[in-house]
């Protein structure tokens, strides 16, 4: 009786380090704690699509890069990426394949998932601990330093974790550096591969563009808490810049958008959950 007690027990260990083992069961991707705070979000750069407005923002946490295509293949089992590399984000990602992602993400770690999606219907569980979007303004406030950084409106700051004596080559991928002339191929970069900003997240500027959870409108006028965007929409905002882009679009509150389905070379995605 005792030996097969034993013989159940070493089947278990071996089953245990076998899923350990296995690259296809990855390790829960590193995530920084954002403490909440209030903060004036935009800019006076462009006061049509960035009006300057006060949001209070709750804790949460944001992962330490863009999701990886690691992670995404061993996760999905699937890989759509044009750059092709494991530690690379993944790219051409549409919202839609985002918040699938981070729905199967949470069920793999025992978590709710945060989503209910009924097609192209997508209702977020805000009770739910599991990975989710980053909201606009949980990024906005995330990529300026959170309560490391400025609370008023980012005008001078053109990118995340910096200021206005920092070299931004020294912290993104953009343009400028990513490109044959400088001996970097043109495209999508390896994850932390440039400085962090003050939470230690990195490129939170340039590498690639990140989905948020948003749909597109104006900014409120009033002050908010914990905004999340309108009910309803057409597009979905996505921040950041990428290795295309020029310095005033990597600005920490810079905003472009497109409709949910759109995909890019120069478009990923990372991930929040609740704090």
């Amino acid at each position: 009786m005792k030996s097969n007690k034993i013989i159940f027990l070493l089947l278990i260990c071996f089953a245990v380090h076998t899923l350990l083992a296995n690259p296809a069961n990855p390790s829960r991707p590193a995530m920084i704690f954002v403490s909440g705070g209030t903060f004036f979000m935009g800019s006076n750069e462009n006061r049509s699509t960035e009006r300057v407005h006060e949001v209070t923002i709750r804790t949460f946490f944001l992962s330490e890069t863009p999701v990886t295509q690691d992670l995404y293949t061993a996760v999905m089992n699937e890989n759509p990426s044009f750059f092709k590399g494991g530690e690379l984000p993944v790219d051409s990602v549409t919202w839609f394949d985002a918040v699938r992602f981070c729905n199967a993400l949470s069920i793999r770690f025992g978590f709710i998932p945060a989503y209910t999606i009924n097609g192209e219907n997508v209702t977020w569980n805000r009770e739910s601990r599991g990975y989710r979007l980053p909201t606009e303004a949980e990024w906005e406030f995330a990529a300026r330093g959170g309560p490391l950084g400025p609370k008023g409106p980012q005008d001078r700051v053109y990118f995340a974790g910096g200021d206005e004596s920092a070299n931004p080559l020294e912290y993104c991928w953009f343009s400028q550096n990513v490109r044959p002339s400088t001996g970097v191929r043109t495209g999508t970069q390896p994850v932390r591969g440039k400085l962090p900003n003050q939470l230690d997240l990195y490129d939170m500027s340039g590498n690639v563009w990140e989905w948020c959870w948003d749909w597109h409108d104006v900014y409120p006028i009033d002050p908010v808490s914990d905004y999340s965007g309108p009910a309803t929409g057409k597009q979905r905002i996505y921040r950041g810049g990428s290795y295309l882009n020029s310095l005033p679009q990597l600005r920490s509150s810079f905003r472009i958008w497109s409709p949910p389905v759109y995909k890019a070379q120069s478009l990923g995605f990372r991930i929040a959950q609740n704090g």
